[in-house]
C-alpha cells in the first residue's frame, strides 16, 4: 500500500487481525531485518527497488504465519545470498506448520530442498522426486 511505510505494510495483516501493536512491533522489525530491509523500515514503496518491494511483500505474507503460502518466483529479484535466506525462511515456516508452495524456474534453488515437486514440461504436469545436492 503506497501510503504506508515498509514497517506499516508488513504489520498490516496483524493490525487487521486486531492484534495490539505492542504485541507484534518487535516481530515486524525483526522480520524486516531478516529479509534485509532493516534500513528501509520507514521507507515508502515508491522509494523501494523491485527486490526490496518483493522482500517486503514476502515479509507481509509470512508475518501472520498463514496455513498456506503460495510463493510465485520469490527469489526472482534478489541476489543468490538473499535467495538462500528467503528459502530458509520458507523452510522454517513449513517446519512451524505452514504449507509452502513455491513456483519457480530456478532449479538450483529447489535442488537445495528435500521436498516433493510438480514440474510442468511441454504442457504436462509431472511429479518429481526430490534430489539433494551437496552444498
Amino acid at each position: 500500500m503506497d501510503h504506508l511505510t515498509t514497517w506499516e505494510n508488513v504489520a498490516l495483516p496483524l493490525r487487521v487481525m486486531g492484534r495490539n501493536e505492542s504485541d507484534y512491533a518487535d516481530d515486524v522489525t525483526d522480520l524486516l531485518h531478516w529479509v534485509g530491509l532493516g534500513n528501509r523500515i520507514h521507507a515508502y514503496p515508491e522509494t523501494l527497488s523491485g527486490g526490496e518491494k518483493q522482500r517486503a511483500a514476502i515479509a507481509r505474507a509470512v508475518i501472520g504465519r498463514p496455513e498456506l503460502l503460495l510463493a510465485d518466483e520469490p527469489t526472482g529479484n534478489v541476489d543468490p545470498a538473499m535467495g538462500d535466506r528467503l528459502l530458509r525462511l520458507f523452510v522454517e515456516l513449513n517446519r512451524l506448520g505452514t504449507s509452502v508452495i513455491i513456483a519457480t524456474h530456478d532449479y538450483g534453488l529447489m535442488e537445495q530442498l528435500e521436498a516433493p515437486r510438480l514440474m510442468l514440461q511441454e504442457g504436462q504436469l509431472q511429479v518429481g522426486a526430490p534430489q539433494i545436492t551437496a552444498r
